[in-house]
């Protein structure tokens, strides 16, 4: 008889018919013989089902590891990263192999850059500047930006350093802030670790920290943008916050705010919402107190709230203080920026470039690294006016103050202005200001002498500055006794009476503690 591939062990056996249709009657052998084959039939079914159960777990594992296969090769036909599947030296090898003219042309042009943020200029014959390569800076910043490439940069962006010992008993305080990126947000959210971090235990709720580092001395809390409200509340009911301080600068990342919002509403603590850049506050029932960076932000975004007070944030005024300047600064402007499309564009080098064919023997230096250095270096190379242009690239906080006494004039071609902290650096180092009029750029300085509505207008003025060193003088003197406003332990104590007042009303409503 024929069995199947699969005989089931349940089967029962029967004698096949005789020849002439007629049967016969199984005898003593024949039924032995028909035991004998069941119980052969049922091991080998059984065999069967193990082999089977072995072959599927194989099959299984086979998926898993074509699953990856195909998600490797789709990766690499959208030309994205492969950094989330493999180790960053891997996954940059894959570029490298898969899209040598991509990788070659970034390689070049990586290498351009660093060439050019390791060119100094120096005085040269007939009044001019000439440029000077540093060859071990660019070996440095070759190093550097290609160990940053394979290895990734995870080095320290942020100590923070508290400035007393914690007191006993403190309230706890919990900032929300969609970055920890280097900027001036980050910047006070340190200020005030360090100044009042003894009466307050400070954490942090984030979507996104630095690429190249860490913060040192901070404890973060990591709810990535997109998620959804209920990702804030463990945080939330760990943190426990007695004072809930937003850092609000909304435009994309408004949503995660709104998620963020959506979870504080029910919690105890206080909000205290930051409104940092030239935007419309995020208005709910629940903030307790509004706090603007600057009176420009208030009168033109928020002129109906009164919950709101203006807090400019704060310089070191012990780091950046007056003193001499370097020989050439007379001839030099500085401007000092992230070179980001944030508060810059395109043309903000336009009117440094018109001053340098105007006045060839001016120098031109520019602090700050972004996607607008390349962009810049182009418009000065294609306008004939490289030789008056230095660009340094990244630079070191702590170096700040002596690149600025390398010039005289610290200039703004910015778009968009809240209250950058640059500008009051170089009035307290006694600088001169120049810049467009756009944002709180007249708040901070005092006057809008200075400023310009146009291209034509800034470059102008820049030039007539730079031909009266006396006014550089009487402009400076000024500045230096108007940053005084915009000090530090100033900023601190605003905010602390912000929170004094804030934790007055919570423990009213709770009925003291």
């Amino acid at each position: 008889m024929t069995r199947p591939l699969f005989a089931s062990p349940t089967r029962t056996f029967a004698a096949e018919p005789a020849a002439g249709g007629h049967e016969r009657k199984a005898g003593p052998q024949l039924a032995q013989l028909a035991g004998c084959d069941a119980a052969d039939a049922a091991a080998r079914c059984g065999r069967l089902d193990r082999e089977n159960a072995v072959l599927r777990e194989r099959m299984t594992a086979l998926q898993v590891q074509i699953d990856l296969l195909t998600h490797m090769v789709e990766h690499l036909q959208a030309r994205q990263e492969l950094a989330v599947t493999l180790p960053l030296p891997v996954a940059r090898l894959f570029g490298l192999l898969f899209q040598p003219v991509q990788s070659t042309a970034f390689l070049r042009d990586m290498v351009d850059l660093d060439v050019l943020t390791g060119t100094a200029l120096v005085p040269g014959a007939k009044g001019r500047w000439e440029r000077r390569i540093h060859w071990g800076k660019v070996a440095r910043n070759v190093a550097r930006d290609f160990s940053g490439l394979v290895f990734g940069r995870r080095g320290v962006v942020y100590r923070v350093r508290p400035q007393h010992p914690p007191q006993t008993r403190r309230r706890r305080l919990l900032h929300v802030i969609p970055n920890v990126f280097v900027g001036g947000s980050t910047q006070l959210v340190v200020d005030l670790m360090e100044r009042l971090g003894h009466l307050y235990e400070m954490e942090v709720v984030t979507a996104a920290l630095p690429r190249n580092g860490r913060h040192e001395g901070m404890v973060v809390h990591q709810v990535p943008l997109g998620s959804p409200s209920e990702s804030f509340v463990p945080v939330i009911a760990k943190a426990r916050p007695d004072l809930i301080h937003m850092h609000y600068w909304g435009e994309s990342d408004r949503p995660w705010y709104e998620a963020a919002l959506a979870a504080i509403r029910p919690a105890s603590g206080m909000l205290l919402q930051n409104v940092n850049t030239p935007v419309e506050p995020l208005r709910d029932p629940r903030v307790h107190s509004y706090l603007f960076v600057s009176q420009y932000i208030r009168d033109t975004f928020a002129p109906d709230i009164v919950n709101g007070r203006v807090i400019h944030p704060g310089i070191d005024l012990d780091r950046f203080t007056p003193g001499p300047f370097a020989p050439g600064a007379e001839d030099t402007i500085g401007m000092v920026y992230r070179l980001t499309r944030d508060k810059l564009d395109d043309n903000s080098i336009d009117p440094l470039i018109d001053v340098a064919l105007r006045r060839p023997r001016t120098r031109i230096l520019v602090v700050g690294n972004g996607e607008l250095l390349p962009v810049f270096r182009d418009r000065a190379r294609d306008a004939g006016a490289m030789g008056n242009f230095e660009f340094t690239g990244t630079v070191p906080f702590a170096a700040l103050p002596d690149l600025y006494r390398q010039f005289r004039i610290f200039v703004a071609p910015v778009v968009k202005e809240s209250f950058g902290q640059v500008t009051p650096f170089a009035m307290a180092m006694g600088q001169a200001v120049a810049g467009y009029r756009v944002g709180a750029l007249p708040e901070i300085i005092g006057s809008g002498d200075t400023l310009g509505a146009t291209r034509k207008d800034l470059a102008d003025i820049l030039i007539s500055l730079l031909d009266a060193p006396a006014c550089l003088d009487v402009l400076g003197a000024a500045n230096i006794e108007r940053a005084r406003a915009f000090g530090l332990d100033g900023m601190v104590a605003a905010y602390g009476e912000a929170y004094a007042e804030a934790l007055s009303h919570l423990d009213l409503v709770a009925g003291g503690v």
